[in-house]
């Protein structure tokens, strides 16, 4: 009799299971959960301009609008042969002042001594103010 039911019960959780692993309902997600989502994606990227030339700095490197790069003083084909003359190459102008509009990027390092250089500034005491009446 014993065994009976425990088969039957063994037989009914299995039965049971086999019928729960359909697909799962949808669950009803508040529009401020999907925001949250949406804003940990990475920052959008502006568009470098280009100057009057074509050729713009992208990563350090001198790229031109019909496929072709500046690299060591050289312009090399980066795509597929279109029998073209090659472009000029920037002028030393045009470099300069690409390379005067963007102020260097701060490593890590440079950042984290930034703020303990500020946290040390800011947890110096400072002397009492001297101010106040003599009664």
């Amino acid at each position: 009799m014993i065994r009976t039911i425990l088969s039957v019960a063994v037989l009914a959780t299995f039965a049971a299971t086999a019928v729960l692993k359909g697909d799962p309902s949808p669950t009803n997600e508040s529009p401020s959960s999907k925001k949250t989502q949406k804003s940990r994606t990475a920052p959008k990227l502006e568009p470098v301009p280009q100057l009057k030339s074509g050729w713009s700095l992208v990563n350090g490197v001198w790229t031109h609008s019909d496929g072709y790069q500046f690299i060591k003083g050289q312009v090399v084909r980066v795509g597929t042969q279109t029998h073209k003359q090659p472009p000029k190459p920037p002028t030393k102008a045009e470099m300069d002042a690409a390379m005067k509009k963007k102020p260097a990027a701060k490593t890590p390092a440079e950042i984290a001594a930034e703020k303990a250089a500020q946290r040390e500034r800011n947890l110096t005491p400072r002397p009492a103010p001297q101010t106040g009446t003599h009664l």
